[in-house]
């Protein structure tokens, strides 16, 4: 069996820290509000709510729009948006963690000088 305290301490700087927990905050409000938009918003033209939390988890979300783009074309639009959702949702754990390492690093670095 694998060792998983390496995943485990690559997950838990997602969120042992407050700036990471308030990056995964704003990030879920985010998704929220473009769900709620999706969903019960009854306008007839485009909305741009999605575009702000493809922002938010950039630069990982690049790769997402690349993914959700190379699904749409096996999926019916029906799934997208929860394809969308769950994939920004994991760029924004994967930026959490970074964001929750460099955080680490930082601290080692001053506590050595």
């Amino acid at each position: 069996m694998r060792d998983r305290s390496a995943w485990k301490r690559t997950l838990s700087a997602a969120t042992d820290n407050w700036l990471s927990r308030g990056y995964l905050t704003v990030c879920a409000a985010l998704l929220l509000w473009t769900v709620g938009d999706a969903l019960f918003s009854n306008d007839e033209g485009p909305s741009f709510a999605g575009v702000w939390p493809i922002f938010a988890t950039l630069p990982t979300s690049f790769l997402v729009v690349l993914l959700a783009g190379a699904i749409g074309f096996l999926l019916p639009s029906a799934a997208m948006l929860p394809i969308s959702v769950i994939l920004l949702a994991a760029a924004a754990v994967i930026n959490a963690a970074l964001l929750g390492m460099l955080l680490r690093w930082l601290r080692s670095r001053r506590s050595q000088a």
